[in-house]
């Protein structure tokens, strides 16, 4: 297992080096001046000018700004905004924020999608299946910043339920609401995969033996059709961390969390691609480490799987 672990590791050396060289070069092809950008409409001394393009690399070329940025990062420096305050500073600050928020996210689609799905698969065909792939399918189809909209409109406004935003000091309670539309989307592709998976898994030959063994109906859906089928499930939670971490732009931009992706938002305005590159660059990390966990879990829900 350890050799596969470590083969695992490796490949993620190449993932990483082309998403920074990506991001860096959007970002370095971006139009504007983030120098006129830091100022606003204050004149720029041209000496200022000067020093801060030498401080940030700007008058290098693009590969020689990315070699540099690379270097520098091996060392755990990913540069400085500019504010003047380090990007891993920046980074340690606002990522458990989008952490907790994607984490709490996370736990609410999984859990709900997996019960309706589960439920709308046992009863396929019946009004509770087809009401709930109606509902799935008009949750896919709105825009997220809608749902965002109309939860701040129904329980903020008009109920008093939860907050309408969250602040500079993020609560669990304030965190409630931006983390169930966080996970409307996904929530729907978690019912419809579980609904299907379990249909498919009714009919398999496993399923077929253990009724035939005399086991009851409750015990042969939860340990036979309910853990076979989450096995594509538990692929689609473990990457869908990542994608919420890097979806929850919108999301915090709604309810004004101080989190990952305001942060990305505000330095791609800026053109800081200190700050953004190196915002990928941990997003990149939990995407590959959650698929690394995620492959380990196989082992766990399918017997058939080891990895020597």
């Amino acid at each position: 297992m350890w050799w596969y672990v470590g083969r695992r590791l490796l490949q993620t050396i190449p993932v990483i080096l082309g998403s920074t060289f990506i991001v860096y070069g959007l970002v370095f092809l971006a139009p504007g001046d983030p120098i006129a950008a830091m100022f606003g409409d204050k004149p720029i001394p041209s000496a200022v000018r000067a020093e801060l393009e030498n401080q940030y690399n700007l008058n290098d070329p693009f590969l020689i700004q990315w070699l540099k940025y690379l270097g520098n990062a091996l060392t755990g420096d990913f540069g400085t905004a500019f504010s003047g305050r380090p990007v891993s500073e920046l980074v340690a600050q606002a990522l458990p924020v989008t952490f907790q928020l994607a984490i709490m996210a996370l736990v609410i689609e999984a859990t709900l999608g997996i019960a309706a799905g589960f439920y709308a698969g046992l009863r396929r065909g019946g009004i509770f299946d087809s009401t709930m792939l109606l509902v799935s399918l008009l949750v896919i189809a709105v825009p997220i910043f809608v749902f965002g909209f109309l939860m701040q409109l129904i329980f903020g406004v008009k109920l008093g339920w939860a907050p309408i935003t969250v602040g500079g000091d993020p609560t669990f309670q304030s965190l409630i609401l931006p983390a169930i539309v966080l996970g409307l989307t996904s929530f729907a592709y978690i019912l419809r995969l579980t609904r299907t998976s379990i249909v498919d898994n009714l009919t398999a030959d496993h399923v077929r033996t253990a009724r035939a063994k005399g086991l009851s109906t409750g015990t042969v859906n939860r340990r036979h059709v309910l853990r076979n089928s989450l096995i594509p499930v538990t692929t689609y939670l473990g990457t869908d961390l990542g994608t919420l971490m890097a979806g929850a732009i919108v999301t915090e931009g709604i309810f004004n969390v101080p989190g990952i992706g305001r942060l990305a938002f505000q330095a791609v305005n800026r053109g800081e691609g200190a700050t953004v590159v190196g915002v990928v660059t941990v997003m990149v990390l939990i995407y590959v480490l959650m698929s690394l966990i995620v492959d380990l879990l196989y082992a766990l829900l399918d017997p058939r799987i080891r990895y020597a």
